[in-house]
C-alpha cells in the first residue's frame, strides 16, 4: 500500500468512527422518544409526532383518534437503528420511525409491520 492510499483508508476509518459515535450519541434520545410515544396516552403521543404526522390525522379523526389505532407497547427496546437525522427503533409488536426536527426527535410513523420485501406498513403516518 502506497502512502496516499494509507493515508486514505486512516482518513475512511476515522470518518466511519466518527459517524459511528455521532449515531451512538444520538440513541439515547431516539429510544426515550419511543418509549415514551409507546407508553403514552393518546394527546401525550400527539405531542410526539412531526408536525406533517399530526396535520395527516387533524385532517382525517383527529390525532387523538388517530394514535389510538396504535396499541401500547412494550418499552423494552429491541433494536435501534440512527442514520443521520432519521431512525428506527424496534420494540415488542411494534416499529418507530423517527427523525430529528428543530425541536427534537419525533414519530414520524408508529404501528408499523414489515410487508415482507416491500417497505413497512404503518398505521400512523404522514403519507
Amino acid at each position: 500500500m502506497d502512502g496516499r492510499t494509507h493515508v486514505l483508508v486512516v482518513a475512511a476509518a476515522l470518518v466511519a468512527m466518527v459517524a459511528g459515535g455521532c449515531a451512538a450519541a444520538q440513541r439515547p434520545d431516539v429510544e426515550r422518544v419511543a418509549v415514551e410515544f409507546a407508553a403514552g396516552v393518546p394527546e401525550e403521543r400527539c405531542g410526539l409526532l412531526a408536525p406533517a404526522v399530526v396535520a395527516a390525522l387533524d385532517a382525517q379523526d383527529g390525532c387523538e383518534s388517530g394514535v389510538a389505532q396504535v396499541p401500547a407497547a412494550s418499552a423494552d427496546v429491541l433494536g435501534t437503528e440512527v442514520w443521520g437525522d432519521d431512525a428506527q427503533v424496534r420494540l415488542p409488536g411494534d416499529t418507530l420511525f423517527l427523525t430529528r426536527t428543530t425541536t427534537g426527535w419525533k414519530v414520524t410513523a408508529a404501528g408499523c409491520r414489515p410487508a415482507g420485501d416491500g417497505p413497512y406498513v404503518c398505521a400512523v403516518e404522514a403519507g
